[in-house]
């Protein structure tokens, strides 16, 4: 089997050519061409028959070189163009699609700035109450602090008061 581009490069005729022929002499081949994923596939017998056809046509029209080689270099400027023309609305589409992504990215950049913006405010903040709670504990340490050391002079006072007050009693 075999494609009919390959069978074009063979014959040194254009991709084109042997698909008008194919489509010319439909009801001869029908019967060997098969399709297979889209492609169309000759086998031994289309392929001996389009090669006589195409040996008949360059038999008998008998053109020049040079008209042969205007007529194919006429045909791949057309396909040519078609093709530059595909591939200008491919990048068309592309760039479009770029553009789109760019936006995309700006915006999601922008919100990321935003939510590092928060998170750093709100670093801060806990910084700023992890200080203050740290003062307040500190300041409630040396509160207690001082209300046992009142405590413990007071109790040192009244030892000695009542060891005063015990000595009176005594004598």
């Amino acid at each position: 089997m075999k494609s009919p581009y390959k069978l074009s490069q063979e014959l040194s005729v254009t991709p084109q050519a042997v698909y008008k022929k194919i489509k010319q002499l439909n009801n001869e081949l029908n019967v060997h061409i098969k399709k297979e994923k889209g492609k169309i596939l000759l086998d031994e017998e289309a392929e001996r028959i389009l090669r006589n056809s195409f040996s008949e046509v360059q038999q008998s029209v008998q053109q020049p070189v040079d008209e042969q080689l205007i007529n194919q270099s006429g045909e791949f400027n057309n396909q040519f163009n078609s093709e530059i023309e595909f591939l200008r609305e491919q990048n068309k589409n592309l760039q479009e699609q770029n553009k789109s992504l760019q936006e995309e990215l700006n915006t999601e950049r922008n919100h990321s700035r935003d939510v590092t913006n928060k998170l750093i405010e709100l670093t801060s903040n806990s910084q700023e109450l992890t200080r203050n709670s740290q003062l307040l504990l500190n300041q409630e340490q040396q509160k207690n602090t001082l209300l046992l050391s009142d405590e413990r002079l007071e109790e040192n006072k009244k030892s000695l008061w009542q060891r005063l007050f015990k000595k009176k009693n005594k004598s």
